[in-house]
């Protein structure tokens, strides 16, 4: 609610969740997609156990840094074409690119409404939070799965917890003591079975520094099923809205349909030699809606295997295991 309050009423962003909720409903092919993903580099320094960083290795392309030209090239066509946000995060962590700062502002010289990334908080330095804040950075979301220290470290290997918490404190002081009030910030958790007994007290921790705060059920990702609570089922398929809303910029310049083609099966064009526009409307872009209008899902190859949670349809599972209305 606060952060819906710090937006102003903005038009412009009362436009933009309209078409990224409801594109996909109507079967609505923007003339240019709501938010671009631009990945910073696909390496991460931890290798959290429910994240394929963590039982597969990314390519020495993709563990590249991009091309702050590239950058600057997607950015200028998306800002020219009314894209309200731009999201710095696909698979690695932004914060390992030395140009990070660099990036927000020019996003924000070119008058995109929202700049945004994911980290997992530890590659951060006092000054680099300065920076990012005078730079515009408008939305930093934290990902911090758990209220213990132990559990975080178990569940998020390589991540030193301490400095984690001291960089969200960080950001959430200089934002006061510059009297801004951007970043939003958000902290988010993975339930997990690991961790599905510290939910309240995250949410109590993490409320006094949070103008946002998300739980959501973890996912496979290719792990196995073997980290969920069990508590709900998935019970079939629905459209998925992220080929009506976004597309994905690799450090490469390759452009994927969404953020579940971590693999980059369904590679659908490149920005080094493509406009954003001719990609989001080409023919790989737009067999994959045909698929989604179908449903026939086994055809492309990160819809097959998707983990993202809207593209199905769940159901809670009572004590016995068995879903609720067939018992």
């Amino acid at each position: 609610m606060r952060e819906f309050l710090k937006r102003r009423c903005d038009p412009r962003f009362f436009l933009y969740r309209l078409k990224w909720n409801h594109a996909h409903r109507l079967d609505w092919v923007l003339p240019f997609p709501t938010n671009i993903d631009i990945e910073p580099t696909g390496r991460c320094n931890l290798k959290c156990v429910m994240c394929p960083q963590a039982f597969e290795e990314v390519s020495p392309e993709d563990a590249r840094m991009i091309d702050l030209g590239l950058v600057r090239k997607v950015v200028d066509e998306a800002a020219g074409n009314g894209v309200y946000s731009i999201k710095f995060t696909w698979r690695g962590e932004p914060a390992l690119h030395n140009g990070l700062v660099e990036m927000v502002r020019y996003c924000k010289s070119k008058g995109v409404p929202e700049v945004q990334f994911t980290t997992n908080g530890t590659p951060y330095t006092e000054r680099k939070i300065r920076d990012l804040i005078e730079a515009g950075l408008d939305r930093i979301i934290f990902s911090l799965d758990g209220a213990r220290k132990d559990t975080v470290e178990k569940i998020r290997v390589g991540l030193n917890y301490d400095r984690a918490v001291e960089t969200i404190k960080t950001f959430h002081r200089l934002r006061g003591e510059t009297g801004r009030i951007k970043p939003f910030i958000r902290i988010q958790m993975v339930r997990m079975e690991q961790n599905k007994d510290e939910v309240g007290d995250f949410i109590r921790t993490w409320k006094p520094y949070a103008d946002d705060i998300r739980v959501a059920d973890v996912t496979d990702r290719g792990q196995g099923g073997h980290l969920a609570v069990g508590d709900q089922v998935a019970v079939g398929r629905r459209r998925c809205p992220q080929p009506w809303q976004r597309m994905v910029v690799a450090p490469t310049g390759e452009v994927l349909p969404c953020c579940a083609d971590w693999r980059k099966e369904w590679v659908i064009g490149d920005v080094r030699s493509q406009s954003l526009k001719e990609i989001w409307h080409g023919p790989k872009m737009e067999a994959m809606r045909q698929v989604q209008r179908e449903m026939q899902l086994d055809q492309v190859s990160p819809c097959r295997t998707c983990f993202v949670a809207e593209s199905y349809a769940w159901e809670k599972v009572a004590a016995a295991g068995t879903p609720r209305g067939q018992a």
